[in-house]
């Protein structure tokens, strides 16, 4: 058994919370994870994962190697990453575009460790929001939000980022938090439009149950939509609405109580996918290559840290998606 393979199919396992999702990951076949996973397990005589029809689920014994081996892991890719920086300094201009808010609250702040790594490599940011926009074709790298046809692109997929319903304090204290996913109905909802210009108006929940899984699927109305998050988030900050948000972008706002979470034995369904777009032929790009890992890395310790499952895929668009409705709660009339 290839041990260090053996431990990157279990932590990507673990981390997308499916075995096909990590060998999607890894760039390898299913039987191929779950053989030395398997392999794993046998090795250590201990049951690391929990198989449902929910995906992939850690065990006691599952969690606490995984929080043990990923740090270790970390570090041999750092030191991986050392000797190959000493050998091939990347240098140049690298254009990455993304989703603005993602770029902003998750990659800008850990920008200042990746240039002290690379200190010769220039990096051009610019927003983008659809793989099909013109801004997009000026791009090196792209990482976006979003169901997107990956056409002439490579894409490789992040880890889902979940998210949460939110608002203030002072605003739960006025309208009361909902206790049921159903309540939201009497709520100001802001909703996102997407770049598809299709208004997020439908907001789907799920919890596991003692016989079934319960699936709640909520029409929501407000008197603000936006394309741009930060318009919804302004206003939900200043005690106007509540908002779903990724966690993982909202951890101080969180974290300080500006923002309250409710529901939270309710998982919000059909967080968008995360992905990175390059083109083939700057596959073998030192710059490319670097910049790519380091937002692999950031994603996934996100996902760590936020408890991300990676039940969404950039194939699994959910069936509202479909269809050239500008609500995505049309969905519901014509299914």
């Amino acid at each position: 058994m290839d041990k260090l393979k053996a431990l990157q199919y279990f932590l990507a396992a673990a981390q997308a919370g499916s075995l096909s999702a990590a060998a999607r990951q890894q760039g390898v076949s299913l039987q191929a994870v779950a053989k030395l996973v398997g392999a794993l397990e046998t090795q250590l005589g201990a049951t690391l994962f929990e198989r449902g029809s929910r995906g992939l689920k850690l065990t006691a014994d599952g969690a606490q190697y995984a929080d043990a081996c990923a740090p270790l892991l970390l570090q041999l890719q750092a030191a991986d990453e050392g000797l190959r920086q000493a050998k091939q300094r990347p240098q140049g201009t690298l254009v990455v575009g993304g989703t603005p808010f993602f770029l902003q609250h998750c990659i800008v702040p850990a920008l200042p460790a990746f240039h002290a790594s690379f200190p010769d490599l220039t990096l051009d940011l610019r927003a983008v929001l659809h793989l099909d926009e013109a801004a997009a074709r000026d791009c090196d790298l792209l990482v976006l939000h979003g169901w997107f046809e990956a056409g002439d692109w490579v894409r490789r997929e992040m880890p889902v980022m979940p998210q949460v319903t939110v608002a203030t304090p002072a605003y739960w204290k006025r309208h009361g938090m909902p206790r049921h996913p159903s309540e939201l109905a009497g709520h100001n909802c802001l909703c996102y439009r997407n770049p598809y210009g299709k208004l997020l108006d439908l907001w789907r929940y799920r919890q596991a149950g003692m016989q079934n899984e319960l699936v709640e699927q909520v029409i929501v109305r407000g008197w603000l939509s936006a394309n741009h998050r930060d318009h919804l988030l302004e206003l939900a900050l200043s005690d106007g609405g509540v908002m779903r948000v990724a966690y993982a972008t909202e951890q101080v706002n969180l974290a300080s109580g500006r923002l309250v979470p409710v529901l939270l034995d309710w998982e919000v369904m059909d967080p968008p996918p995360l992905a990175i777009y390059f083109r083939p032929e700057q596959r073998r790009s030192s710059r490319l290559r670097v910049f790519a890992d380091f937002l692999g890395t950031c994603c996934a310790e996100l996902a760590r840290l936020t408890n991300a499952k990676g039940q969404s895929t950039v194939d699994g668009r959910p069936a509202w998606h479909h269809g050239n409705s500008r609500r995505a709660s049309s969905w519901l009339a014509h299914r």
